[in-house]
């Protein structure tokens, strides 16, 4: 029952967890310097935040905007940081309807999309958002035609220019797309952050993929364990992993709770191999498991391997 306690407590740990990674700070820093803009009667300041699938920009955006809560007034409630994730069907109006919805308008859903533009436009000023951050825009590039995108990035540039209020825009390095279909849109986003997959490509990178790595087995407490941030383990997390903070978390929860199930529990390369076949790459074969002695050493990104663009694109 003991280890069945503290197991369950390091898994919800490494769930929680959002550890300051030196990326993490600069995006962050950039945030707050659009949060704190004041505008008077020039242009607002934007950002657009680029990332692939599973290195951690929703993680970041949701703990940027768990730290600037909703603040209830007596006649408003005012809302410092507005932020929505776009649907598969990006439309103006249902990104309007989206947006009215985050805001909290009851008739989020109700109108043309004339009149939720209008008013998403006076609930925005009247409720004080100072920074929108929109997620998953890469939505606009998926799932509609040049046509679609077109309408969308003017009805965004429009409200852009309407709210005057600092805009986010996150999503996956498609997204850069959107800039391309609207020059007043790409004029207003020129600054692009990036977040990158961690990497053993070369001694920086490397150094700060076992920081992290260590960051992560601070919360072992008392766990026996193969020392995870070494520099051969890391190249093996790099492999199994691709680097993604996701998944190096998907990885960790399996290994602690195989770990404990164990009759005396320890953490091993052993135990990760386990982990790594079943939580990211079910029914490896030895040779393409990294954490095995036959591991062949070719990243794994062919066919129905779990790194691989077609099964990403899923």
């Amino acid at each position: 029952m003991k280890n069945d306690t503290v197991s369950n407590e390091i898994v919800r740990d490494i769930r929680q967890s959002f550890i300051n990674f030196t990326h993490v700070k600069t995006i962050l820093a950039s945030l707050n310097r659009l949060h704190e803009y004041r505008c008077h009667g020039e242009e607002a300041e934007h950002v657009m935040l680029l990332g692939e699938s599973g290195v951690g920009k929703s993680t970041l955006l949701a703990h940027y905007v768990g730290k600037h809560p909703r603040i209830e007034h007596e006649e408003i409630t005012e809302i410092p940081v507005l932020h929505a994730v776009l649907g598969q069907s990006p439309t103006p109006k249902n990104m309007a309807s989206t947006l009215l919805k985050a805001l909290g308008d009851p008739k989020w859903h109700a109108g043309k999309e004339q009149e939720l533009t209008e008013r998403l436009t006076l609930l925005i000023e009247e409720c004080r958002v100072r920074l929108v951050v929109i997620d998953e825009t890469n939505h606009l590039i998926d799932r509609g035609g040049e046509k679609t995108l077109h309408t969308a990035a003017d009805w965004l540039k429009g409200l852009v220019n309407e709210t005057r209020v600092s805009f986010v825009l996150a999503g996956i390095p498609r997204t850069r797309r959107l800039l391309d279909t609207n020059d007043q849109l790409r004029e207003r986003f020129r600054e692009v952050l990036e977040i990158n997959r961690f990497s053993v490509e070369n001694t920086s990178a490397v150094r700060e993929f076992r920081s992290a790595l260590k960051a992560f087995k601070g919360y072992f407490r008392d766990l026996p364990t193969v020392d995870i941030s070494g520099k051969d383990i890391a190249r093996l997390f790099a492999f199994a992993t691709d680097g993604r903070l996701r998944d190096i978390r998907r990885l960790l929860v399996r290994a602690v709770q195989l770990a404990y199930e164990q009759s005396v529990p320890g953490l091993t390369v052993a135990v990760l191999a386990q982990a790594f076949r079943a939580v990211i790459y079910p029914g490896s074969p030895d040779e393409r498991n990294p954490f095995h002695e036959k591991f062949n050493g070719v990243p794994l990104v062919t066919g129905d391997e779990p790194f691989s663009s077609s099964e990403r694109a899923k």
